[in-house]
C-alpha cells in the first residue's frame, strides 16, 4: 500500500485556455496510486483535455501535475511513466498484432528477447495470443480494443489513459470490455484513469468518478456517493434519471408539487429542489404512514428488466420490477421515503 500511495497522482489548480476560452478551470484533484478513476462529463465539458495534460500531450497555462511526489507537468510525454489508449486505438495497418504491441519496446531498445517474452505475456493475458501474427484489419472492435490495451501495458506504466476507448464498440461487447477491464486493472494493481461520456461505463468500472462541467469538477468521489447523493440538479441528471421537485420549507417539512413532504433531516434552504431516483419510490396499494402520494399512470415503458411509469401529479417516473404491469389511468400509492430525498445545492 505504502509504494502506490507513493505513486498517487495530484492535478493542483490546473487550467488550460485555447484562446479565450477556459477548457479546464482550476482543478484539482488527487487520484490513489492503483485505482480506477474516471472522468465522466458531456462533449466539450474540458474531461479529454485534462487527461491530455496528464498524458504530456497539452501543457497547462497553470498549474502542477505530480506523480509520485515528481513535478511533470513540463516533462515530454515521452518521459513519463504514463500510456494512452486512444479512442480510435491508433494502430499500424501494416504492422502485425506482435509488432504493434512491440512498438514502444523496440522505440526503447530492449532486447529482442525480452520484446517477445513481454509481448507474449500481455498477449496471454488479453486473450489475444492466438492472433500474434494477424494484421489489425483482421480483427473486430472488441479485439482491436484488446492490441490497443496490450500495447500500453507492454511498456508497463505507472498510469494507463483511457480516452473512450469503448465509443466505437457495440452495446453487448462494451458492457463485456467494461467488466473485463475493471477485472484487469485490479489483476495489474495499476492506475487507470478512463475518460467517458457514459454513466453506465462510469458505474461499472470506476472505484471513484470525478463529474465535469465547462471545464470544472463539479462533484467527485465513489460511484455510490456521487449517484445517491448528488450535489446539484446537473449531476442529478446527468448520473442517470432523477425525479426532481421544488420544494418550499413549511412546518415539519416541505410543500412541493406532489404535495407535503417529510425529510430526514432539514433543508437548508427556504426553498430549493430535491431529488429522488425512479428505482427509490416504492409503489402500494395501501396508503403510506409518511409521504404518501396518490397518483395515476399516464404513460408506461417495456425496458425488458423493467417497466418505466410515469405518474400523475408531477409527472414522477417510477422504475418497476419486470412483473409489474401498469396502464395509463390505473391509480396507486407512491412512497417517497424521507431518507431516499435529496436536497440538491443548486
Amino acid at each position: 500500500m505504502a509504494e502506490q500511495q507513493e505513486k498517487n497522482l495530484i492535478l493542483r489548480s490546473i487550467t488550460k485556455r485555447f484562446g479565450d476560452v477556459e477548457a479546464v478551470q482550476d482543478v484539482t484533484l488527487e487520484v490513489r496510486g492503483g485505482e480506477f478513476f474516471t472522468l465522466l462529463g458531456p462533449s466539450g465539458c474540458g474531461k479529454t483535455t485534462l487527461l491530455r495534460m496528464i498524458a504530456g500531450l497539452e501543457i497547462p497555462d497553470n498549474g502542477q501535475v505530480l506523480l509520485g511526489g515528481d513535478d511533470i507537468t513540463n516533462l515530454p510525454a515521452t518521459k513519463r511513466q504514463v500510456n494512452t489508449v486512444f479512442q480510435s486505438y491508433a494502430l499500424f495497418p501494416h504492422l502485425t498484432i506482435f509488432e504493434n504491441v512491440a512498438f514502444g519496446l523496440r522505440s526503447r531498445k530492449v532486447a529482442n528477447d525480452e520484446v517477445g517474452k513481454r509481448v507474449y505475456r500481455r498477449l496471454e493475458m488479453l486473450g489475444i495470443q492466438e492472433m500474434a501474427q494477424r494484421k489489425p484489419h483482421q480483427l473486430s472492435g472488441g479485439q482491436k480494443q484488446r492490441v490497443a490495451l496490450a500495447r500500453a501495458l507492454v511498456n508497463e506504466p505507472d498510469v494507463l489513459l483511457l480516452d473512450e476507448p469503448m465509443s466505437a464498440l457495440d452495446a453487448k461487447l462494451r458492457g463485456q470490455v467494461q467488466v473485463e477491464l475493471k477485472r484487469l486493472q485490479r489483476k495489474l494493481g495499476k492506475t487507470f484513469i478512463l475518460v467517458t461520456h457514459d454513466q453506465a461505463e462510469a458505474l461499472v468500472c470506476s472505484d471513484r468518478v470525478a463529474v465535469m462541467r465547462r471545464g470544472k469538477v463539479i462533484q467527485y468521489g465513489t460511484p455510490e456517493e456521487v449517484y445517491d447523493i448528488p450535489v446539484n440538479r446537473f449531476v442529478a441528471e446527468f448520473l442517470g434519471a432523477a425525479n426532481l421537485l421544488t420544494y418550499q420549507v413549511a412546518e415539519g417539512g416541505v410543500q412541493t408539487p406532489v404535495g407535503f413532504l417529510k425529510l430526514d433531516r432539514d433543508a437548508p434552504k427556504p426553498e430549493g429542489t430535491l431529488a429522488i431516483r425512479p428505482e427509490w419510490i416504492r409503489i402500494s396499494e395501501e396508503e403510506p404512514p409518511v409521504n404518501g402520494v396518490r397518483a395515476t399512470v399516464r404513460e408506461t415503458i417495456y425496458r425488458g428488466t423493467n417497466f418505466d411509469v410515469w405518474f400523475d401529479p408531477g409527472p414522477i417516473r417510477v422504475r418497476t420490477s419486470s412483473y409489474k404491469h401498469f396502464h395509463p389511468g390505473d391509480q396507486a400509492w407512491l412512497k417517497l421515503a424521507p431518507e431516499e430525498l435529496v436536497v440538491l445545492d443548486d
